[in-house]
């Protein structure tokens, strides 16, 4: 096949080229001229004296339907206008053109009765979105939309006739057999014969776009004529394809989007250019004999457009099954993974993690409390005499004993905080972002729970204890084998517990007198434990909602110095010492007397409860409504500050600066 661009350039420079007569052109040069007289138009009509015959013959049809007889030019010409003057030329011209006879007069006959066809509805269209003045410029259009193709079968010939052959092969479009084929289409070689004739631009892109969408037009000056070419290209599949039904659906697109036609306005539209097609094809002896007529061709596109909606149906009925079994494959293969992981990380006894899980859990709650400065706490479980348990009243009871303990953890910690069984008849749980005070509640509600709960064998009473080693600390960057030391200190507790007597709970610290202060302190400064104290929210209620509400990771030395209690150089110089000593940057600044414990507990309890989230889970919990948050919040904040002066502050506040100056520099 030769190379696209050749081909089109052979169509354009060919002699065989769908001729527009010198009288025509001359009358399109008038046409756009408004200084040319009747006069002129007149004279270059009578110079072609059959072109005259014609437009006198054409003005006395019912066309136009004018009352009088018209006998002469200069009668016919005031009265049918200069514009449809012009297109009678055209048209006149190019239905010679397409009368052949040959392998190919078939198509050229089709070609014909299409143009006809888009004319008629183009003209027609006109009226129904009130632009009567432009009916002669639609009608040109309409006919010369297609003339591309005539161009292509009068030059290429035996080139066109893998084109014909492809498209009764295929259910594809002509213009996508003429891309396939040949590499460019007739709105292509159609676009720029016109711009050759020096037809307007507005007219060349509304050939060049009218298989497409309005979407495909750049030029808005163009929308308009290219939006009304559409359309009729739209008719002529409706009316001289084999696809009537699929032209039918686009047309009811088309025609609502780009002038809101109701499916009324659409039919009548459908109707009354189908009675201009047979007056026009009577002026340009055209055959419409192979027009179906309006009802069985609305009758073929209902079929069509059912059988259409009934494929479509089925269609997406079986992409529905194929995405559900695809879910359903999915949601297996989650629930096996999830499963696999379960057993990896779960003991299937308790239902808790197993130490497995717990070690690393650990670690990584170690390595975020460092960050952030926070407390951290671990609570050792051993069941008392629980190898005479299992010797006294079975293995299975001894079971039931692990699996009820399990269950116990679970019921009384938060979702925050880490349980597993970490071997045999042991227990751990990982308790964060907790006071001293806070650990040892817990601890002591564990133990009373299993004390109460009641075990029996064969109708009696098996009387269950547990001893519980707890310890707090409070880490900083930097402390070599933590996550080891506080296990070992909190098992250190526990067997302390069994020296003790057992069923009892020994606390261990890794805090200094004044980080213990400082974490009580940063729990009382938050909003959860002003509420709860109050009664406002339930504790329950709220140890559940305040897990959820933890805000991004702020830096201290940027609060800090939001409120003004720290320079851009203090900053600066607690992040140095920070850097050598591995200490928490609220640690120095309390030891340089740059933060009073007041301070510090309130910038790490901001930095560890984001308020604002608090207060939306709330009220979307329905806890409290949105103006009742807005007032407890302000009461609270009011408090706060007041217990804050009563603590005098160790240095004096510093002169406001812009935060964003320091942000790089705090940590």
């Amino acid at each position: 096949m030769a190379h696209p661009e050749s081909l089109l350039d052979k169509i354009l420079k060919s002699p065989q080229l769908p001729s527009v007569p010198a009288v025509a052109i001359k009358l399109l040069d008038l046409a756009q001229d408004l200084d040319s007289s009747t006069r002129e138009i007149v004279e270059t009509i009578k110079s072609d004296p059959a072109l005259a015959a014609k437009i006198l013959r054409s003005a006395n049809s019912s066309y136009f339907s004018f009352r009088s007889e018209i006998r002469t030019l200069e009668q016919a010409i005031p009265l049918v206008g200069r514009t449809v003057i012009t297109s009678l030329a055209l048209s006149f011209s190019l239905s010679a053109e397409a009368m052949t006879d040959g392998p190919l007069s078939e198509h050229y006959k089709r070609y014909w009765l299409r143009s006809v066809v888009q004319a008629s509805a183009a003209e027609t269209l006109a009226s129904f979105i009130d632009r009567n003045s432009m009916s002669s410029e639609l009608f040109m259009t309409g006919l010369l939309m297609d003339i591309g193709q005539l161009a292509m079968l009068r030059v290429l010939r035996d080139d066109y006739i893998p084109v014909i052959d492809k498209l009764e092969e295929d259910e594809s479009s002509l213009e996508v057999c003429e891309k396939s084929v040949l590499g460019f289409d007739h709105t292509d070689t159609g676009s720029q014969l016109m711009k050759q004739w020096k037809f307007p631009e507005e007219m060349c892109d509304a050939a060049r776009h009218h298989h497409g969408t309005p979407a495909d037009v750049t030029n808005e000056q163009s929308l308009e004529l290219a939006r009304v070419t559409m359309i009729a290209s739209r008719v002529g599949d409706y009316f001289c394809s084999n696809s009537p039904g699929a032209a039918l659906s686009e047309l009811r697109e088309l025609t609502a989007a780009s002038f809101q036609f109701s499916e009324e306005t659409l039919s009548e539209f459908l109707h009354k250019t189908e009675e201009r097609v047979q007056v026009t094809a009577e002026l340009l002896s055209a055959n419409t004999d192979d027009l179906p007529n309006a009802a069985d061709l609305m009758s073929q596109a209902c079929e069509q457009l059912a059988a259409i909606s009934i494929a479509q149906h089925q269609q997406t009925q079986e992409t529905l099954i194929q995405q559900k079994l695809g879910e359903l494959e999915r949601l297996d293969l989650e629930a096996q993974n999830r499963q696999l992981r379960e057993q990896a990380f779960c003991d299937p006894l308790t239902s808790l993690y197993n130490r497995r899980y717990f070690d690393e859990s650990v670690q990584k709650e170690i390595d975020r409390s460092c960050r952030r400065g926070n407390p951290i706490g671990v609570l050792f479980f051993d069941v008392d005499h629980f190898k005479q348990l299992n010797d006294t009243y079975g293995h299975q009871f001894g079971d039931t004993v692990l699996a009820r303990l399990g269950a116990i953890i679970s019921k009384n910690i938060r979702t925050a905080d880490v349980a597993a069984r970490y071997g045999g008849e042991e227990f751990v749980v990982l308790a964060v972002d907790a006071s001293e005070a806070g650990l040892g509640v817990l601890a002591e509600r564990i133990r009373q729970s299993v004390e109460n709960e009641t075990f029996n064998d064969e109708g009696s009473v098996i009387p269950v204890t547990v001893s519980v080693g707890a310890t707090f600390a409070s880490l900083c960057r930097g402390d070599q084998n933590i996550s080891s030391r506080i296990l070992e200190s909190a098992d250190a507790a526990m067997y302390e517990s069994k020296r003790r007597g057992r069923n009892c709970v020994t606390m261990n610290s890794m805090a200094s007198d004044l980080e213990r202060r400082i974490s009580q302190l940063v729990v009382e400064n938050r909003f959860s434990y002003w509420l709860v104290q109050r009664r406002i929210i339930d504790g329950a209620e709220m140890f559940e909602i305040a897990q959820s509400s933890r805000p991004a990771e702020i830096r201290l030395g940027e609060l800090a110095y939001s409120r003004k209690w720290l320079e851009k150089g203090d900053v600066q110089k607690i992040l140095d010492i920070q850097e050598s000593t591995g200490e928490r940057f609220g640690a120095i600044a309390h030891r340089l007397y740059l933060l009073t414990e007041e301070q510090l507990a309130l910038l790490l309890a901001e930095q560890s409860e984001c308020s604002d989230t608090l207060k939306d889970q709330l009220i979307n919990a329905g806890l409290i409504d949105g103006q009742e948050a807005e007032a407890l919040f302000s009461q609270f904040v009011h408090e706060r500050e007041l217990r804050l002066k009563t603590t005098a502050p160790r240095r004096s506040t510093v002169a406001a600066t812009t935060v964003a100056d320091t942000t790089d520099a705090c940590s």
